[in-house]
């Protein structure tokens, strides 16, 4: 018995590492600019709140290669919508990031040229609908693309509740989303990083 004792307690300090990756109570984060354009104006609200309020960055700025630690209340809120505005007037909008999971919010426009929001990588993700009405369509097609194409959802109707796996090809970051809920209404973002993004919500 006593055996089996001092064995936990030894295994103990490889235990405690990961429970510093437990989710923290502090939404703060820092915005990383990995792209090639200066990122002027960068905004955090909760997500769901209509305004973005003000611009976090205030006078200053976010250089190719630089970043700037957005400081937010610990008031037990971790989901926010964030947006960071280019040089040029480009956006990146994200919703609904858990940032108290996060530590580094990458953006960037590859070369300045087209938009490609963030790194190349993995731009899968799930589509959760948190909002009243349920999905008809959905679109996701790469900034760089002209058109939509297909719509992602085929022949299913993605209840309000429930979330779908949206599959997309290796590579490119950036792309435009747009959903139109059944019995009309629509609405767009774009330049989102998907590679960045596990849960896109539509509220």
């Amino acid at each position: 018995m006593r055996r089996a004792v001092l064995a936990l307690l030894a295994c103990l300090p490889a235990l405690w590492p990961l429970a510093g990756r437990a989710q923290s109570n502090d939404p703060s984060f820092r915005v990383v600019n990995r792209g090639a354009e200066v990122v002027n104006e960068v905004y955090a609200s909760p997500a769901g709140q209509r305004a973005w309020g003000q611009d976090r960055l205030g006078e200053q700025a976010i250089p190719p290669g630089g970043n700037f630690i957005v400081r937010l209340p610990a008031d037990g809120n971790c989901v926010y919508d964030v947006r960071v505005v280019f040089r040029g007037g480009v956006a990146d909008e994200r919703r609904g990031v858990n940032t108290c999971n996060l530590t580094d919010y990458v953006v960037g426009r590859a070369g300045g040229g087209a938009a490609a929001a963030g790194p190349r990588g993995t731009p899968s993700f799930n589509l959760a609908n948190q909002s009243t009405r349920p999905i008809a369509e959905f679109f996701a097609s790469p900034s760089t693309a002209q058109g939509w194409g297909r719509d992602r959802l085929g022949e299913v109707v993605l209840p309000p509740g429930q979330y779908l796996a949206i599959r997309l090809p290796e590579g490119e970051c950036g792309y435009d989303l747009r959903w139109v809920f059944q019995g009309g209404g629509a609405e767009e973002r774009r330049n989102v990083n998907t590679c960045a993004t596990n849960n896109y919500i539509v509220r």
